[in-house]
């Protein structure tokens, strides 16, 4: 496998207050040809199944001091999406704190998702800038009908992050990529400074997505197929926000009224 690193000198003009420039790796020829092919096997297995629905979070709230409060929506900047796993929705997740939460995460997912899926993640654990320190919180794979296109925007959430903001967190989003780009059919990923990405099979990037502003241009390919690719959302551990125990995260909420 082949690394190449790329940082923007500066984020984008108009963001610059909130975000941060662009930081890029870019590994290539992840894989030997026969377990990409088993790889790219198992995701389209997962997009065949009748039902692709993410999970079903958009209609999560509990009530406090007699008021209804709204945790999170499951959709994603209106595309489809299929979330294979995601660690934040597990009732394990809030008994953690960073001194247990790598250990906890490695044990649930080894047990809970495909072999192929465990696999790969386990395969970045170590390659840079991801260390044994951090934490592979969510993966999801991303389905680009023809035409659509991922609008500008950052990843991730505040409330996963003992941070300011979310944007200060040390976290990464890991896209790899099951296609080859097809120049003038769009689906390149850009930043608003200027950067380009072409996706190619095979080949994976990771962005500091929380706190860069990125999106991906129109699909238009020619057989009108869509874009897929999947994404696996990294963390710090010292970043996350793990109070360690479910009632604790409760008593520390100051709700605006």
């Amino acid at each position: 496998m082949d690394v190449t690193e790329y940082k923007e000198d500066k984020p984008n003009k108009h963001w610059s207050d909130m975000t941060q420039p662009l930081h890029v790796y870019k590994y290539s020829n992840v894989y030997d040809k026969n377990y990409y092919k088993l790889l790219k096997d198992t995701v389209q297995s997962h997009l065949d199944r009748p039902n692709k629905l993410t999970y079903l979070t958009h209609r999560t709230s509990f009530t406090h001091n007699d008021k209804r409060h709204h945790i999170i929506s499951h959709k994603q900047n209106t595309r489809e999406q299929e979330v294979i796993y995601d660690l934040t929705a597990e009732k394990g997740w809030w008994n953690q704190t960073s001194d247990t939460v790598v250990d906890w995460s490695w044990d649930t997912l080894k047990n809970s998702i495909h072999p192929i899926f465990y696999h790969h993640i386990n395969y970045f654990k170590d390659k840079e800038p991801i260390d044994q320190n951090w934490v592979p919180h969510r993966l999801h794979l991303n389905y680009l009908p023809y035409q659509s296109y991922l609008h500008t925007h950052v990843d991730m959430a505040d409330q996963f992050f003992n941070t300011p903001t979310c944007k200060t967190a040390r976290a990464r989003s890991l896209t790899f990529y099951l296609h080859d780009h097809v120049r003038d059919c769009g689906g390149e990923l850009y930043s608003l400074s200027g950067y380009i990405y072409e996706p190619k099979q095979n080949e994976a990037i990771s962005i500091n997505g929380n706190c860069a502003v990125h999106g991906v241009n129109s699909n238009m390919s020619k057989d009108k197929k869509p874009r897929l690719a999947f994404t696996v959302r990294w963390a710090h551990k010292d970043d996350l926000y793990l109070p360690g125990s479910p009632e604790k995260s409760m008593w520390s909420i100051d709700f605006p009224t």
